[in-house]
Formats: C-alpha cells, sequence, structure tokens
C-alpha cells in the first residue's frame, strides 16, 4: 500500500469517527432534552400542585375556629352531662364537617397527586368518620333522651317519673331496657363506619409532635379508642337482652358476694377476704347474710392438701383452703372451683345464681360520690385522706377492723364488709337525682378497669358478661398477647403502695421475627408499717413476696428471665405459653426500695411488611394501673393502663 493509498484509508477512519461521535453527541442531547423537559414538567406540576395544595389549605384553615369552638362546647356539655346541650353542640360540630367535607371535594385533583394523596385522603377518612361518630352520637341522645330526668341528665322533663326515689327511678330504667336494645344496632353500624374510616389513617406518616401537639399519639389513641368504643356498643347488646333477668324483673336472684382486697394482690384481683349474699328482686338489692372467708373456712368440710404453687411459694400453709382458690388469674376458672366446693362441702351452703367480686377500689369510688358513710356497730368510712396510710380512710380503717392484733378476740371481724355495703346502698338509692349519672360512671368505670367481676350460672347470662369483658376472663385473641399477673404470698397489705411500670420493647428482624423484651419495676416508695405481733401496730407495708407469672401467645419461647431467685418455668395454660418465677426468700421487696424482673422471648409466628401488628395487652384484676412504655420498632407509646388495651401498628 502507498503513503497516499494509506493518508487516503486514515482520513476515512476520521471522518467515520467524527461521525459516530457527532450521531452520539445528538442522540444525548435529545435524551438530555427529554429527560429536561419531564424535569420541567414535573417541576410544573409540583409548583401547581403546591399552589393548589396552599389555597386548599388556606380555605381548610379558615373552617378550624368553628371546629374548634362546636368541640369544646360538646365536650363541656358531655361533661356536664346535659343532652340538651350535647344534641346542639353535636348538629353544630355536624354542619362544621359537612362544610370541611364539601371544601375537600372541590380538591379531588389531590387525591392522583404524588405525596399529598395520602394525606388528602387521611383528611377525608377523618371528616367521615367525624360525620358517623356524631350521628351515632345523636342516635345515643335519642335513645336515652326519655330517661333523661330519670337519670338526672340535663333539664329534661320527657321522661315518666314513676317513682320520687333513686330506687324507683333504676327500677324504671331496668323494666324498659328493651326499648332501648333496637337503637343499639344503629348506633352500632355508625360506630363500625367511623372504625373503618379511622382505621385507613397511618399515623406514622405524621410527625410525633408540631407545635407542642402530640400528633402521631393523638391519632393513635383516637384510632384505638374508636376501635374500643365499637366494640363496647356491640358487646353491650347481649348484656342488655339479659340484664332485666339478671336484675331479678321476672324471679329474684341471689348472689354470692366476695369482697378481694386488692392490698393482697391475687390472681382474680385480691385476697379473698369476705362475702355476703345480697338478693336482688326487680333492681332493689337486698344483703341477705355477710361473714368473713374464715368462717367459711370453718364450715369447709373437706381437707385437700395444698397445690404445688402453695407449697412452692405460700409459708407454711399445707391445706389447700377456699380463701386460696383463686389461684387462676381466670375469673371463671377460679370460681369454678371455689363454688363447687362451697356448695358441696360447705355447711349451711345457700342456693346462689352467681358470684360478683368487688374490691376496694370500687368502695371508695362509691364513697367519694355518696360522702362519709355511717354504718351501725364499726363506726363512720369516709374517701378522705388518711395520713397513716396516705390513702383513703375507708380503706385504713378496713385494714384495721381486719387485721390489727387485739387483746381479745371478735368474732367475724371482716363481717363489716356486709353492713358496710347495705349503708352504701342505702344512701346511693335515697341519694339526689343529681348523683345518679355520675353513680352510674363509677360503676361503668369499675366494670372497664375489671374492680367488678361477675361468675353467673347461667349460660346465657355467662356469655353476655363475658362479651363485655365482665368476666374476669383470659381472653382468646389472634395476634400478640400478655398478661403480667402477680400473687402477694405472706407480703402483709403492700400492693396498698407498690406500682408497676412495664416497659416493653418489640424488635421485628429482617426476616419478621418477632423478639419481645419486658421489663418490669415495681417500686415500694412508703415507709415500713410496725409488723410487729407483740407491739400491736397495723402491718400494711412489710417484706413482699411474689410469684410471677407472664401469659403470652401460645407456643412462645422464653430466651432469658432475670429477677427470679427461682429458675424460670414455661408451660402451658388457658390456650397460652406461661413463663413462671418468684422473688421474696432471699430477696423481697422491701418498703423504700424497687425490684426488677424482665423476661425476653419469641413469639411463635411471623410478621411481613404490609401486615397489621396487634396486641392485646390485659390488665390484672385489682391493680389500678400500670405505667406503661411500649417501643414497637422504635416507635413510642407512654400511658396508663387501667383496663384492657388492644394497640395496632401498621408494618
Amino acid at each position: 500500500m502507498t503513503e497516499i493509498d494509506t493518508i487516503k484509508k486514515l482520513s476515512s477512519a476520521d471522518e467515520g469517527a467524527v461521525e459516530k461521535v457527532e450521531k452520539r453527541s445528538f442522540q444525548m442531547s435529545k435524551r438530555a432534552k427529554t429527560v429536561l423537559l419531564a424535569l420541567g414538567g414535573l417541576a410544573f406540576l409540583l409548583l401547581l400542585g403546591s399552589l393548589f395544595a396552599f389555597l386548599a389549605v388556606k380555605s381548610l384553615l379558615a373552617e378550624r375556629a368553628p371546629l374548634e369552638k362546636d368541640v369544646a362546647a360538646l365536650q363541656l356539655a358531655v361533661k356536664e352531662q346535659n343532652l340538651a346541650k350535647v344534641k346542639e353542640s353535636s348538629t353544630a360540630l355536624s354542619a362544621d364537617l359537612s362544610r370541611l367535607k364539601e371544601k375537600i371535594d372541590r380538591y379531588s385533583f389531590a387525591g392522583s397527586l404524588p405525596v399529598i394523596k395520602n394525606y388528602y385522603h387521611d383528611a377525608q377518612h377523618g371528616v367521615n368518620a367525624g360525620l358517623a361518630g356524631l350521628k351515632a352520637a345523636d342516635l345515643v341522645v335519642e335513645a336515652i333522651s326519655p330517661y333523661a330526668d330519670i337519670l338526672g341528665l340535663g333539664e329534661e322533663k320527657t321522661a315518666t317519673a314513676e317513682g320520687k326515689t333513686t330506687l324507683d327511678r333504676v327500677t324504671f330504667v331496668v323494666t324498659t331496657l328493651d326499648k332501648i336494645r333496637p337503637q343499639l344496632d344503629e348506633i352500632g353500624k355508625e360506630l363500625e363506619s367511623a372504625r373503618k374510616e379511622m382505621d385507613q389513617i397511618d399515623p406514622n406518616r405524621y410527625p410525633k409532635e408540631f407545635r407542642g401537639i402530640k400528633v402521631r399519639e393523638n391519632l393513635l389513641l383516637a384510632i384505638n379508642s374508636l376501635d374500643q368504643l365499637s366494640s363496647l356498643v356491640n358487646d353491650a347488646k347481649p348484656l342488655l337482652e339479659v340484664a332485666p333477668d339478671l336484675l331479678g324483673v321476672s324471679t329474684p336472684k341471689n348472689y354470692f358476694v366476695l369482697f378481694q382486697n386488692d392490698a393482697e394482690l391475687r390472681p382474680t384481683g385480691g385476697f379473698m377476704t369476705a362475702y355476703g349474699i345480697l338478693k336482688v328482686d326487680n333492681g332493689k338489692v337486698t344483703p341477705l347474710l355477710s361473714e368473713d372467708i374464715y368462717s367459711l373456712d370453718a364450715a369447709f368440710r373437706k381437707r385437700l392438701p395444698a397445690p404445688e404453687p402453695i407449697k412452692k411459694f405460700h409459708k407454711n400453709v399445707p391445706y389447700f383452703y377456699l380463701r386460696d382458690m383463686n389461684l387462676s388469674p381466670d375469673f371463671a376458672e377460679s370460681m369454678k372451683l371455689f363454688m363447687e366446693h362451697y356448695q358441696n362441702n360447705v355447711s349451711g351452703a345457700r342456693k346462689v345464681d352467681g358470684v360478683i367480686a368487688v374490691d376496694t377500689q370500687l368502695l371508695v369510688s362509691l364513697v367519694e360520690v355518696l360522702g362519709p358513710i355511717g354504718v351501725p356497730e364499726w363506726g363512720t368510712f369516709s374517701a378522705e385522706n388518711d395520713k397513716r396510710c396516705d390513702c383513703p380512710q375507708i380503706v385504713y380503717r378496713l385494714e384495721e377492723i381486719a387485721d390489727k392484733p387485739i387483746s381479745e378476740m371478735k368474732t367475724s371481724r371482716k363481717a363489716v364488709i356486709g353492713p358496710l355495703m347495705h349503708s352504701i346502698l342505702a344512701n346511693a338509692f335515697n341519694s339526689p337525682k343529681s348523683k345518679i349519672a355520675t353513680l352510674f360512671n363509677v360503676g361503668l368505670t369499675a366494670v372497664q378497669e375489671k374492680h367488678v367481676i361477675f361468675y353467673l350460672f347461667d349460660e346465657k347470662a355467662q356469655k353476655a358478661v363475658e362479651a363485655f369483658n365482665l368476666a374476669g376472663r383470659v381472653r382468646e385473641y389472634d395476634g400478640d398477647y400478655q398478661l403480667l399477673v402477680d400473687t402477694n404470698f405472706a407480703g402483709a397489705k403492700s400492693n396498698l403502695f407498690i406500682k408497676q411500670k412495664i416497659e416493653e420493647k418489640i424488635e421485628i428482624s429482617a426476616d419478621g421475627e418477632v423478639t419481645k423484651t419486658l421489663n418490669i419495676t415495681y417500686q415500694n416508695p412508703y415507709p415500713a408499717s410496725d409488723c410487729g405481733l407483740l407491739s400491736g401496730g397495723l402491718c400494711l407495708n412489710g417484706l413482699y413476696r411474689d410469684w410471677i407469672r407472664l401469659y403470652v401467645p401460645q407456643g412462645s419461647q422464653l430466651l432469658e428471665m432475670t429477677g427470679s431467685e427461682i429458675k424460670a418455668e414455661a408451660y402451658e395454660e388457658l390456650g397460652k405459653s406461661v413463663f413462671e418465677g418468684f422473688f421474696g426468700n432471699q430477696y423481697p421487696l422491701r418498703p423504700q426500695s424497687s425490684s426488677k424482673v424482665s423476661f425476653k422471648y419469641k413469639l411463635p409466628f411471623k410478621v411481613k411488611k404490609g401486615d397489621q401488628y396487634r396486641l392485646l395487652i390485659q390488665k390484672q384484676a385489682g391493680v389500678e394501673k400500670y405505667e406503661m412504655v411500649v417501643d414497637f420498632n422504635g416507635q413510642k407509646q407512654e400511658f396508663e393502663l387501667r383496663g384492657d388495651k388492644e394497640l395496632k401498628w401498621q408494618l
């Protein structure tokens, strides 16, 4: 090849390379233009969306002032228990929300914009839930308006005043409950509709706090509260159906009433210190008998060997007495055993239709409303603070009567419960109309917080009280579950002073495995009592010995337990896995000190993204409250647990 040919060839190659470069540059330039145009279009859309969003928010914020005003008015009306004002405020608030809904609907385009659409749909769900909730409130007002005067709600005089005493008013309500039941279906439908709307809102989209307002926590509270309220109304229907029969409308009923001393905590709520028999006839309650539990055990004709927990953890108790037969935290299970022995092995046992257990916290709440109660031969009982224990006087006086050493034997010292209950009932039934609604709230709170629980022999009635969570049952549940059960074995009345805090951490691994850690702190800040038998002091606060059980989903695996003096045991009971420990022989919880117990375990199931994580926490009966801190994968909630509570998170 000549030199000229070589030059031509190189020149031709260069031209091809240049052509390729120019072509590639053109393609890149075209692609860049497309990207830039797309980015510009997106920026324009975002700008346009932001502009419309700004205008929408500005328009919606105009509704804030009337909404806040009418919400405050409704809250005040509910607090005052004035039905006329509740109805008026509810109507005004419904009008506010309807206007807000119209404005939200005008900006329907926001439902398809990136990011913004989630908040737009949340706003829709929130308003729809509010409207359904207010409709339910209107139905409630409509249902109970005929009873407004009788129940002391507001100033309406629409009810038939069939009696001038509280007892007559209660009897009238009891005998006409069938008129309310049909309206519960409609109320339940509206609350269910509100619940479904709220359940579609994801609180995790919102900040923990904004301008001092706990946004996420309030959203979670609203969602959980609506879930519970919806369940409460639907669960009330079977109870209302059997209520007239339970209150002796057709046939008088006799109930075995157990007084559980929650200052000496036992699995079902407290040491069974006294009992009585109550007759209920057409809503009227009459005490028939009152004795202490030791009188009942004296009439117990059988000598049963102590079961394993009594032998292991309860000092110097060789036999299984009636007073210790509430070892199961499931009230029905404990009462089946108790009543079987009562009916078959106790001299002079009376026929009853069921068992009702109450604790001191119910008595205190009633006396707070009624004022000081005089009881013949026993003195006066009040809810005023007694400096000797920094507790209500009625609590100190009951403990003093029952447990303080005395020089001469006084028969049936704990039989004071019967006369006290009789005096409380007499005062309640003769109280002014203005106190009826408050007394009703006391009863409802006692039910929700398990300070009064029922075990009924009639199967239909028992199912009704179970549906309303009145029966103290260990509940079946298809999600995560926990129930902490403490049993005071020879620890004086220290539960009067002990406070429990539960710190819970729920960790989920990449493959969906759930590991939980529970730290329980028992704090006793109060000074020790004089517990010497010879000195004659009242031993309230002493060395605390605790048999601990944690009930969790069946199949859970215990990884570690600390704070127990014995080797932790794991077994199955009541459809749950149970982790058991004990402290108090070597290292009791002393007055003015604290103890800590920890559990670490794996759940028997895995979860995946998109699932809803559900946790039911049951509170032991007799416990006033737990301070709870729940950390779910970094999301923290702090609250007081005063009743059973279901928590939900979206994964």
